[in-house]
């Protein structure tokens, strides 16, 4: 099945979406799943489980990602890595080499076999995310364009020596697990950390350079919510309803669908309102407690009013920054209820 049918029939994308994106992806020779994945239209582990059902390999999750093991790095040489667009992630408790490529294949796990001289056991995972960091580890110049893919060069039957490619059943046929999660060996190294840095974030003005290119106000929300992920603990988009701000979306923010906090009543989103602009500004009252609370026990948090001609139509606010958060949120986030309040007046609300 293709993946864009398997992404309609499991209700994943809008067909309006995937009509125009499919448009875009011609232009492009971005994967559809890439192409949802850099826009948050999808997240990377959706994007890795539905290519695992697809082509029958497991998914190599974020989690797997992080935590690879760059002492395997060797292993493959880098001519063959960026050929084939593949990285070794980890050693399974089978003494495999677990390696993720971008396109997965019985003639490609022969030829890593031939070349490596051990048992390769092969995963997937979107390629906007592997070949970021097929790029990063094997040293390759970067593109013109960030998002420009790497060249399509699958090995052939004169990379897999002697084997039979006749011996390798079909991947589908096989029991796989869905995801590499039980064949990692968590090491004991104590200098090697359990977990890497997060991969860093891009930029804002790419963020909003991939705003401009949607075709919804609902996929910009999802990206400004996605890029303050990278950015705070949590985060919050409420709408004005008549006298409330309704919980509309957010992140790691639990029962956002009842959410509301009365306009009347003094909080950081009644003087984000009222003001019209970003503020910092923390009064003491049970409706600011209550929206701590939902902010994760924020000490320190934020919001900007999304005005549309000339009325606050919903108000954007985070909890407390990550480690390379920023310590004033309001320079990114009157940015982001602009490109909120552009999408809103483009698309309707």
């Amino acid at each position: 099945m293709r993946i864009g049918e398997m992404l309609l029939i499991k209700e994943r994308i809008d067909p309006w979406v995937l009509t125009n994106t499919l448009k875009e992806q011609a232009a492009t020779r971005q994967r559809l799943i890439s192409i949802l994945v850099k826009r948050a239209l999808l997240d990377h582990d959706e994007g890795a489980m539905l290519l695992s059902e697809q082509l029958g390999y497991p998914a190599a999750m974020e989690r797997h990602l992080e935590r690879r093991d760059d002492r395997l790095l060797s292993i493959i040489p880098p001519e063959l890595g960026a050929r084939w667009v593949v990285l070794p992630i980890a050693r399974a408790k089978t003494g495999a080499i677990v390696v993720c490529a971008r396109d997965p294949s019985p003639i490609l796990q022969s030829a890593l076999e031939h070349a490596l001289k051990e048992p390769v056991i092969l995963a997937v995972t979107p390629a906007v995310v592997l070949e970021r960091l097929v790029r990063a580890a094997y040293g390759l110049t970067a593109p013109e364009r960030e998002d420009e893919p790497l060249p399509d060069v699958p090995p052939s039957v004169n990379d897999i020596g002697s084997f039979r490619i006749e011996d390798t059943p079909p991947p589908l046929a096989m029991r796989r697990p869905r995801t590499v999660s039980d064949m990692f060996i968590l090491s004991r190294d104590p200098e090697l950390p359990p977990t890497r840095a997060p991969v860093p974030i891009a930029p804002l003005e790419a963020v909003l350079d991939e705003i401009d290119r949607v075709h919804n106000a609902a996929a910009v929300e999802r990206l400004v919510i996605a890029y303050t992920a990278k950015r705070w603990h949590r985060s919050l988009l409420v709408i004005v309803t008549g006298d409330e701000l309704v919980g509309h979306k957010g992140h790691d923010v639990p029962h956002i669908e009842r959410l509301a906090f009365p306009l009347a009543s003094l909080s950081m989103l009644r003087i984000a309102h009222d003001t019209r602009k970003g503020t910092l500004a923390h009064p003491a009252s049970r409706v600011q407690l209550e929206l701590d609370e939902a902010l994760g026990n924020a000490k320190s948090p934020g919001a900007a009013p999304v005005i549309v001609e000339g009325r606050v139509v919903a108000v954007l606010a985070v909890g407390d920054p990550l480690p390379d958060g920023p310590r004033d949120p309001r320079p990114e986030l009157d940015r982001l209820v602009d490109a909120l309040a552009a999408a809103y007046i483009k698309f309707g609300r």
